[in-house]
This record gives structure tokens, sequence and C-alpha cells, in this order.
């Protein structure tokens, strides 16, 4: 086989292109292939043979031969079409206007979903800029590419982008734990512009809505979403993490009274954070001596564990006559921080009922959430919001992101 045959079925070359040319430079490291278009000009949109307009010479990075750098270059002409005007000659190779070949952007894009950014640009001895490139570009087709469907359970959760109250509003499925939409900022405006992309039949399709009690999402989703009143679930683990909250503030407030002994509170934050069935034996005992030496903050602990019961009714009746029993002992047990909470769930208590018939949560959200974190982290932040919302859809939006062949 010529040299040119074997290129010619190395790289997929097929007519009416064919290789001319081809240069090795060993001290360089890279092998130059040059492909010519042999063949009558035909328009890219219609098909019809016409007449060529002129050519531009162009270049596309290939994946290495041999662990030489291999680049394709082409003259690549453009039609003067009677009917679509002048457009320029498809190259099977490549997408659009990459410079870089179908085969080594899916290389990328395979190493970017397993590496870091850094990672992925030294091992192609390519630029950042030349990554980002590729994992914009696929994060586009994907969306593109993705069918629009049903979705029956949303998630809609924040997450801080950069320091000064920057914010993303991320929708998730709750199902699949993919991310669906991503918008800057956290107002009602942002949350608008997804329920405005959604077709009525999407939006008639959703039965859960699962968020946290912030009211642009409520307001938003009320406005956008039929029959919301009973599908929207302030989610149970932003709830949990109040009560935590209002616990810790307890432990605080009893740090500064100097009126008790606090020798051996001291150092204890994390203690009344942890799961008592997952504590040692030893622990075990030491902790109810705790709880029983400082009462309001034993109190206060108690009270927020006994609301994790709350989640287990299955019968609305059963569920309000729980809640009713427990926010009367939070209104009367003299703790300022868990007397402000009950009284909030008291207030969103409506849209904290349905977890009773929709029992959905925003745990794949959190899931999510933490992946965002883990990609923030491994490229030391993000300047671009837009780059930090495609690395989100690209890691984390179940997208089809390669090239097709």
């Amino acid at each position: 086989m010529r040299d040119f045959d074997f290129l010619t079925s190395l790289l997929r070359i097929e007519a009416p292109w064919q290789v001319t040319d081809a240069a090795l430079d060993l001290k360089l490291g890279r092998v130059d292939v040059t492909v010519e278009w042999r063949g009558p000009g035909r328009c890219s949109v219609c098909g019809r043979e016409s007449a060529k307009y002129d050519h531009r010479e162009r270049v596309w990075r290939d994946l290495d031969l041999c662990g030489d750098q291999l680049f394709i270059h082409a003259v690549v002409p453009r039609i003067d079409c009677p009917q679509d005007g002048i457009n320029t000659v498809i190259v099977p190779w490549a997408e659009g206007r990459s410079d870089m070949t179908k085969r080594f952007e899916s290389y990328a894009i395979a190493l970017l979903l397993e590496m870091s950014t850094a990672a992925v640009a030294r091992r192609l001895a390519v630029g950042w800029d030349t990554i980002d490139a590729i994992m914009s570009r696929a994060a586009k087709r994907g969306r593109e590419r993705r069918i629009q469907r049903v979705v029956r359970f949303i998630g809609i959760d924040e997450k801080s982008i950069k320091r000064g109250h920057k914010y993303f509003t991320i929708v998730s499925d709750l199902e699949r734990g993919q991310v669906l939409w991503v918008g800057s900022g956290r107002k009602r405006e942002t949350i608008d512009a997804y329920w405005a992309s959604l077709s009525e039949e999407q939006l008639a399709g959703i039965e859960g809505v699962a968020m946290d009690m912030w009211v642009p999402f409520f307001e938003s989703t009320m406005a956008h979403v039929p029959d919301a009143a009973r599908k929207i679930v302030f989610d149970k683990f932003h709830i949990t993490a109040y009560l935590t909250k209002a616990v810790d503030l307890t432990r605080r407030e009893m740090m500064h009274d100097r009126s008790i002994d606090r020798t051996a509170l001291k150092k204890t934050k994390y203690t009344w954070l942890r799961n008592v069935a997952t504590m040692k034996r030893t622990d075990r005992v030491a902790f109810a001596l705790l709880r029983d030496e400082y009462r309001r903050l034993g109190r206060a602990w108690s009270l927020k564990e006994s609301f994790a019961h709350f989640w287990e009714y299955r019968s609305e009746a059963w569920a309000r006559h729980f809640f009713r029993w427990w926010h009367a002992w939070a209104m009367r047990s003299q703790l300022p921080a868990l007397v402000t909470v009950a009284a909030m769930l008291k207030r969103h208590f409506a849209n904290i009922i349905t977890y009773v018939k929709t029992p959905i949560t925003n745990a794949a959200a959190e899931s999510i959430n933490s992946k965002i974190q883990k990609l923030k982290t491994r490229a030391n932040g993000y300047r671009s919001e837009q780059r930090f919302s495609d690395a989100i859809l690209f890691h984390c939006g179940g997208l089809d992101l390669f090239p097709t062949h």
C-alpha cells in the first residue's frame, strides 16, 4: 500500500477529498497531511453541483500518530449556489469552524469527563483556551440535542459561584439526577426564564417541585406551574438545616452565659451534630450526660431530633397532628432560636405537608451541588460565569457531548 493510500484509510478520507501530500518533521515531532477537494463543487445545503466561488486554507489538529502531533491541511472551497447563495463545502472530519477534528475533540471530551482541565491540556499539549472551547462546543451540542420531554419531579436549588453573593439557579431532574438548566442569579426573573422555556405539556406534566423556602422561587413556580400549590414541596434537608442551626445558636448563646459552668460545653459543636445511632456506646453515654448537664441545649437537640419523625408519616391527618404537638412544644421551650424556626415552619406548613403525598427531596440536587463544588475546586474557580455554566452542564447534564462521526 502506498503512503497516501495508507493515510487515506487511516484518516478515513473519502472522495471527493484526497490525500495529496504528507510531511514528517522529526525535530518538531509533527506530521502534516495535505488533503485536496478533487471533484465538482457541490452546495453544502442542497447538494446541487455549482460553480466554485473561492477557497480558504485551513488546518486541523488530529489525534497523534505514533507519538507525533498530526495536522490536516486542506484548501476548502466555497460554492456559489444559485438557490442557497455562497456557502462553504462541508468538511467531514471536523464540525463548523473548529480547528480540531472530530476524533481529537471526542478524545479530549472523554479525558475531560475523567480529568481536570489542566491535566487534559498537559496530556494533549494544548492551551486551556483550546480545552475550554472544546467543552463549550460540547455543552452547546448537548443542549441542542437534548430531547424535550416531560420531567415529573424537579429540584430547584442555588449555588454560590463567587464571593459577594453571586449565585447560579440550578434546575435538576430529581429522578435522573441531571442538571436541566443553569441560570445566573437567584431572582424571580431567573427562574421565570426556565419556566418560560417549557411547553404547556411539560408544565402540566410536572408532579412535584422540591425547593427551599426562597420566596422568588416559590412565587415564580406558583405563577407558572399549573396547580403548583399542591406540587411544591419544601425540601426536608433545608428544614433540617434550619433546625440544626437553631441548636447551634442555642449552644453559642449558652457559651456566652457566664452564670453557668461552660467547661464541659467547650469544643462540643460537632458533638451536637452527630447521629446518635452511629456513636459508640461510650460516646452515647457521654452525650447523654452532656444533655443532662445542659438541659436547655438538650431540649433544643431533642426538638430537632423529634421533628425527623414528621417525614415518616404517610397519613396527612397524623402528620398534621404530629406537627401541632411538635409546634406547641417548640413554642413552650423558651428557646428563641427554636421558637423562630417553629414559627417559620408553621407559616410555610402548607408546602411542608405536601411531602406526605409527594415524598421528594433535593437530595439529588445536593449531590449535584457537591459535584459542582468539586469542579470549582479542581479548576481553582471560574472567572467567567458562562464557562462555569458550560462546565456544570458538561459534567452534570447527562448530555450527548460527542461529535457525530
